[in-house]
């Protein structure tokens, strides 16, 4: 890619950061920053190859469900929120599965707002709103060449996915029950959840590359703390300033280590809507949280390596955008 072709996707993800960021502050709405932004546009317009196998109209069809079907668990199921997550879990991983996608970022979308008891409907509106702009340059730069179009292949719902996509759900609510019922949410926020899906997909070259997978978490969370705390907190610049410098920041070294990994960015735009005084141990709670799917990511696809081969051969496809890793 030129340089023109890598500096214009940062100011795009950049401004996103800012405008939700910016709302959010003037409006008092927090579901207005919606993390996974960011990474849906470092997966469809900076990375090299699109990260997910969707095309344009599932991608939004499939986050705007998401979105709602969180908030449908938020409101009309009525147990813990230990209870409520795998719940979420399994209803946006059957909802990817029907969209005949791998756009996992859904499940963020999914899981966002059960984690903060989101009834606000400003937050399906700015997932509808910040997805729109960013599918939208995407077909810009199509339209002019900046980035080939995507030839989208659905994929079938095969029993080896299924046995796969159930495996994945099993897995990641057993984790995420002890940090929900101590309290502990950072451990599995829903990037980290979403990371634990891409591991645990087929051929995953992730997980070829743990060590500058949990470095670029890591970074981003710190990214994320250090900018609004010195930017925001201390030298009084607003938020929408400090979240845009973030975002950069996270840009820049993807772009230098080569190494798309969505996740990050949804990490690093986290620390904006947190409370305060959680800011300092948010880099290492995340730290630790992803170092702790990311190896039983490791142990588990000794467990499901069949369905994963098998998953692999029916859907040659699956994985094809994240080569470029």
């Amino acid at each position: 890619m030129t340089d023109k072709k890598k500096f214009i996707p940062i100011l795009i993800t950049s401004a996103l950061s800012v405008l939700m960021v910016a709302v959010s502050r003037i409006t008092g709405e927090t579901d207005i920053i919606f993390p996974e932004a960011a990474a849906v546009a470092i997966g469809v317009l900076a990375a090299p190859v699109r990260s997910w196998n969707t095309s344009k109209l599932r991608l939004m069809l499939t986050i705007t469900a998401a979105a709602l079907l969180g908030m449908a668990v938020v409101m009309f199921v009525p147990f813990p929120i230990y209870i409520k997550i795998p719940i979420g879990l399994a209803a946006v991983t059957i909802l990817i599965t029907l969209s005949q996608t791998n756009f996992l970022p859904a499940i963020s979308a999914c899981i966002l707002p059960i984690m903060n008891g989101t009834h606000s409907a400003a937050y399906p509106l700015s997932v509808v709103t910040v997805t729109g702009i960013t599918l939208l340059t995407l077909h810009i730069f199509e339209e002019t060449g900046m980035r080939n179009k995507y030839r989208y292949v659905p994929i079938e719902p095969t029993r080896p996915l299924i046995r796969l996509r159930l495996a994945q759900v099993i897995i990641a609510s057993i984790v995420c029950f002890i940090p929900l019922a101590l309290e502990r949410p950072f451990f599995i926020a829903p990037p980290l959840i979403v990371a634990f899906f891409e591991m645990t997909a087929p051929s995953s070259p992730v997980k070829k590359d743990m060590t500058t997978a949990t470095v670029m978490m890591a970074l981003s969370a710190f990214l994320g703390v250090s900018c609004r705390i010195l930017l925001g907190e201390i030298a009084g610049l607003p938020m929408a300033a400090a979240a845009a410098v973030t975002t950069c920041a996270i840009m820049f070294a993807i772009e230098i280590t080569g190494f798309y990994f969505p996740p990050c960015g949804s990490v690093g735009l986290l620390p904006y809507i947190i409370p305060q005084h959680t800011l300092v141990r948010f880099p290492f709670i995340v730290t630790t949280g992803f170092l702790i799917f990311a190896a039983i990511s490791l142990v588990s696809s000794n467990h499901v390596k069949h369905e994963m081969e098998e998953a692999e051969k029916e859907n040659s496809e699956h994985t094809e955008a994240y080569n470029h890793i």
